[in-house]
């Protein structure tokens, strides 16, 4: 808390600019789909390239067939997300949808089974709202893979903006 007391200003600069880009990226969730999943891709071909790098330059190196085969699926999903950045889109959307659907079942489960726990509605509650989301991405797929990412990006970097700004604020 004293380095917020501190440095107050840069604080308040920070939040207002996570704010300001989680409303650009609300206001543009096209734009930010399409972006995170060039870098989902570019990251990929990184990390496969590190890895066949390392396969060359490591002397005896241990199992160069695992090392090697993990290198080219890294590297080969990276190209194929470059090359088809559509399809791309299309399956992180999806592949969010089930894990928020996998989640909320888990969350409802475990809000079910606890009864001992005072509080437990929340997870009951989460378990819902992520439900919710996994069959609204499922009822508007394939359009809701335009937006969708580029929404949640947005929306996470709009509530850590005033987070942060509130804590800062609230610091005397």
């Amino acid at each position: 808390m004293e380095s917020i007391r501190e440095n107050k200003g840069f604080f308040i600069f920070e939040s207002l600019m996570f704010i300001l880009l989680g409303t650009l990226a609300i206001a543009l969730p096209g734009f930010v789909t399409l972006s995170v999943e060039l870098l989902i891709a570019i990251l990929f071909i990184i990390g496969g390239v590190v890895q066949l790098a390392r396969m060359f330059q490591v002397e005896g190196a241990s199992n160069i067939f695992a090392t090697a085969l993990s290198a080219l699926v890294y590297g080969g999903i990276g190209i194929l997300l470059l090359i088809y950045p559509q399809i791309g889109v299309l399956t992180l959307t999806m592949l969010l949808a089930i894990l928020f659907f996998a989640q909320g079942l888990i969350q409802l489960y475990w809000g079910i089974i606890s009864s001992r726990i005072r509080r437990r509605g929340w997870w009951i509650f989460s378990g819902v709202i992520s439900i919710i989301l996994a069959i609204i991405i499922w009822t508007q797929w394939p359009t809701s893979a335009i937006w969708f990412i580029g929404l949640l990006v947005g929306v996470n970097l709009l509530f850590y903006g005033f987070s942060l700004l509130f804590i800062t604020l609230d610091t005397e």
